[in-house]
């Protein structure tokens, strides 16, 4: 009988790639259950706008730290080990969250004279820290797995069922806060269930990657190179700081949406929880419809004859246009018929925009792929958190968000100036 979990049976790369999906969901599920009850935590604890920015400011620099050291890690030890060790972190950091009711974690934490929910803002803090660390752990490993056991052809749609295990994550959480709600559950029911699933997603793992699983490499493609070309210092150089412009002004973009597009539905136009879960839920439907589409626009751009590079180019400029369309957003008013689809059509651009970057970045040496895809990471993040900090502290004082709407719209731009100037063709 042949054994399913066989490393040479087609079917058993889907079945991982399958997993990887599902660790995808989960990482944005614990990553979107503060943003989706933050209002309710703001009256319970205290958490204004400044806590709040704060918070997402801590997760964002540990997700930087986190990204170099599992990127070193996975390079050095491999996925089979180290993917259950984040997950695990990252689920039981989801579930300490809510020890934030716990009288005494309060107390302990909060100092003589602290203002109201001070300890229980700083146990916050510390959970969403250490969530952010062991989440960076999740691309890395996800990535190397992905190369491991999918052939270059195959490589293009295992990547996309990771991205849209993003976006599936992004769409459920709303959804799932809201039933939870319906339900009579608390704010703290969201975070430990979907901890406690995570948990669970670690038997699977070892139940389909086996000892010596990924070691066997991949078939290379057909027209693949017989031997590597010279290594062009120069070229890497000026490829590395063109990737590392891009995916820093799309993390700010994309980050700022997620963390605060519930809030500003909620307290700024008077959202009501269940208009606001429908809100979200259609804007990240609409950026896995946009990062779709955008990938097939530059394969049609290709097939008719264009160059690839070219092709880029102009998907990645369009769907900049899309990504702009977030200055607006303060413009449309409180209408859902409205404002939701100018969200839709921002949600579409800015994800849209990501796979091209994934695209450019296999123009990199692969030889090093955590190392490198984490140091991207890690500057990305340490800029995600300093705005999310200097937004947070915006938004309690002045009350708007236009600043980081159009902050969020506009920072593609840059990454566009940086492909069309400095992006030197191999």
């Amino acid at each position: 009988m042949t054994d399913p979990t066989d490393p040479q049976r087609s079917s058993w790369r889907w079945w991982v790639c399958g997993a990887l999906l599902l660790a995808t969901l989960l990482n944005y599920m614990d990553r979107q259950a503060l943003s989706e009850t933050a209002t309710e935590l703001k009256a319970r604890f205290a958490l204004d706008d400044g806590r709040y920015g704060r918070i997402e400011q801590g997760f964002s620099y540990a997700f930087a730290v986190g990204s170099v050291l599992f990127g070193f890690l996975a390079d050095r030890f491999g996925p089979r080990l180290l993917y259950p060790v984040v997950l695990i972190g990252w689920s039981l950091a989801g579930v300490a969250t809510t020890f934030a009711t716990d009288a005494s974690v309060a107390r302990a934490l909060a100092g003589e004279g602290d203002a109201s929910g001070t300890g229980e803002f700083r146990w916050l803090l510390l959970c969403r820290t250490v969530l952010g660390l062991f989440e960076a752990g999740h691309w890395p490993c996800a990535l190397i797995t992905a190369r491991q056991i999918l052939s270059a052809a195959d490589r293009p749609f295992g990547n996309s069922l990771l991205q849209s295990g993003a976006s599936a994550g992004a769409v459920i959480t709303p959804l799932y806060v809201l039933a939870a709600r319906q339900l009579g559950a608390q704010w703290d029911f969201v975070f430990w269930s979907i901890g406690i699933v995570g948990l669970l997603w670690v038997p699977l793992w070892f139940a389909l990657v086996r000892k010596g699983s990924l070691d066997t490499k991949p078939v290379p493609a057909a027209d693949a190179p017989a031997s590597a070309p010279s290594f062009d210092a120069f070229g890497f150089a000026r490829r590395f700081v063109v990737l590392a412009v891009i995916v820093t002004v799309l993390g700010v973009s994309w980050q700022f949406v997620r963390a605060w597009l519930p809030k500003y539905l909620k307290e700024f136009h008077g959202y009501s929880s269940a208009e606001s879960a429908w809100a979200v839920a259609l804007y990240y439907i609409a950026a896995d419809v946009g990062c779709i589409v955008a990938g097939f626009a530059v394969k049609a751009l290709a097939d008719r004859g264009r160059d690839v590079h070219t092709a880029r180019v102009g998907v990645f400029a369009v769907w900049c246009g899309l990504t702009a369309l977030a200055a607006l957003v303060p413009l449309v008013g409180d209408s859902f018929a409205a404002l939701v689809p100018v969200l839709m059509l921002v949600g579409a651009g800015v994800l849209g925009l990501h796979p091209i970057y994934y695209a450019l970045a296999q123009d990199l040496p692969a030889k090093h792929m955590g190392l490198l895809s984490g140091i991207l990471a890690s500057l990305t993040w340490v800029t995600v958190g300093t705005v999310q900090g200097a937004i947070g502290a915006h938004i309690k004082e002045t009350g708007s968000y236009d600043l980081g709407f159009a902050v969020a719209g506009l920072a593609p731009l840059a990454g566009l100036l940086a492909l069309v100037l400095l992006w030197q063709r191999q």
